[in-house]
């Protein structure tokens, strides 16, 4: 495949401290042989330190959590075991042991890292996007091996002007494509879901699962067996890679979303220069834009009503009376920016996180929102005031902040953004224009006022004793005229 934007490694994340350690002592694959590479090098540790890297901090030690999972057998009520560990060496350290145990089949790692458990509203950095395939489920490749799908999804991929992925995973069963990207905050994840949507999409002839498109998702770990799968494929590993198994590509994130969706960053700058290309000749009446899109909005509250309970409860827990509203806003809000798929799991994560309550408990009193969600999905409408509307919970900021009882002092403290009061808008709008101004190069106000009045009076001197006008002064400090005046007149008023 030739070259194209898309393939563009993120400056921010290079890997030269990805060394080759070979966990995996599987036989190299068929595929390998293919492609020409030694894929058993991509063991447990190359799978953790992509999927989490290291950063310049001492130890490699990161915020959040890696989730680790393993399905049991004990006849118990919960066939699923789940725990967390620390991101970087924790993780991989975690990685390792447990392929060193007896039992190493059903064993899951997430894709991303959480503050302390794993749900998309505790998201604290996700760095790769990813499609799962279930190509057995799909006759055209049902019993072909791997590498063999692989090469196809490939050629597909091509077809289609979408980057390779970085690699390729052999899950026993199916395969996963993984596109890593630099680390990413919760704040993208509108455009993330709406990349993981579009790479669902053109997957879906593979058998792509629409219910493994979200951002708390867990995939087999590498080295791990699958206990449903054949025997001579129930080790999980790498059968293809874009790069070297020990270090594969990773994108520019932006870069990579441009190459995927229909319309790019750009194609939008250029459509609002266009726009303010009409509005300057009078051809365009539509005013600025004052509102985030919903999907960003409805982050941006979510991470203020985080932000908040971290403030009002730093010990985790909501206290009694307070939880009902809290969730009400916080569910609604994740209905704007998760998958319908996994909208009730993530519900359910919160209301055990945030209040303690039981599963039947959450989805008894958030019963509403997961039922508006649904309808949205599957394009269902409701009327309101003679517009047909997305089913789906929407609040003002100023209702939401009623309902909570935030006050001006919270609003300050646990440092919000859009649950604030009008007052507190035109700090965080001074703030900006401040933070715009110094990004430019410009200097703060007090700055300039003491440099405009140190200009005055040299200015005032000068006229006194060469006896200098106005426009000799302008001239002799690389100023306009007007700016003379005024640093004069200011000058003069000390």
């Amino acid at each position: 495949m030739t070259a194209r934007p898309g393939y563009i490694l993120a400056e921010n994340e290079p890997n030269p401290f990805f060394k080759n350690q070979i966990v995996d002592n599987a036989p190299q694959s068929a595929a390998a042989a293919t492609f020409g590479f030694d894929y058993g090098a991509f063991g447990a540790r190359q799978h953790l330190e992509n999927l989490h890297p290291y950063n310049g901090r001492p130890g490699g030690i990161r915020n959040g959590v890696v989730s680790f999972a393993q399905r049991v057998r004990d006849g118990g009520n919960k066939p699923w075991r789940e725990w967390t560990a620390r991101a970087g060496s924790c993780a991989v350290d975690e990685a390792e042991r447990l392929l060193r145990q007896d039992n190493r089949a059903d064993i899951y790692v997430s894709q991303a890292a959480f503050g302390k458990w794993r749900s998309i509203s505790d998201l604290t950095a996700i760095g790769a996007c990813y499609a799962d395939l279930d190509y057995h489920t799909v006759t055209r490749w049902r019993g072909k091996a791997p590498g063999d799908v692989a090469g196809a999804i490939l050629g597909h991929l091509e077809e289609a002007m979408i980057p390779h992925p970085s690699y390729i995973l052999s899950t026993g069963r199916g395969l996963v494509c993984v596109w890593l990207t630099e680390l990413l905050p919760r704040t993208v994840l509108p455009r993330w879901n709406a990349v993981q949507k579009r790479l669902g999409a053109v997957l879906e002839p593979f058998g792509a699962d629409k219910r493994a498109q979200d951002a708390a998702r867990v995939f087999r770990l590498v080295g791990s067996d699958n206990s449903r799968a054949d025997h001579d494929r129930r080790t999980v590993g790498m059968v293809w890679c874009h790069g070297s198994p020990e270090a594969p590509t990773r994108y520019v994130f932006g870069t990579l979303a441009d190459e995927t969706l229909p319309v790019t960053h750009a194609d939008l700058i250029s459509l609002r220069v266009e726009r303010a290309k009409r509005k300057a000749e009078g051809k365009d009446n539509t005013g600025p834009v004052k509102f985030l899109s919903a999907a960003t909005y409805w982050e941006t509250v979510l991470t203020d009503l985080q932000r908040l309970r971290a403030y009002r409860c730093p010990e985790g827990a909501l206290p009694e009376g307070q939880r009902d509203a809290w969730l009400f806003v916080a569910a609604s809000a994740i209905a704007w920016i998760s998958p319908p798929e996994v909208l009730g799991r993530e519900i359910l994560a919160l209301g055990h996180e945030a209040a303690g309550w039981r599963d039947s408990e959450t989805k008894s009193r958030m019963s509403a929102v997961i039922k508006r969600a649904r309808q949205a999905a599957t394009g269902q409408t409701v009327t309101f005031r003679g517009l047909e509307m997305d089913p789906r919970y929407r609040m003002r900021a100023s209702t939401i902040i009623e309902w909570l009882g935030i006050d001006p002092a919270e609003q300050r403290a646990a440092g919000l953004r859009v649950l604030v009061d009008e007052d507190r808008k035109r700090e965080l709008n001074t703030e900006r224009t401040k933070a715009s101004r110094h990004r430019r190069g410009g200097k703060d106000r007090i700055a300039q006022q003491a440099a405009r009045l140190e200009m005055g009076r040299k200015a005032l001197y000068l006229r006194a004793s060469q006896g200098m006008t106005v426009a000799e002064l302008a001239t002799h400090l690389s100023v306009s005229v007007g700016q003379v005046h005024k640093a004069m007149r200011q000058a003069e008023q000390q």
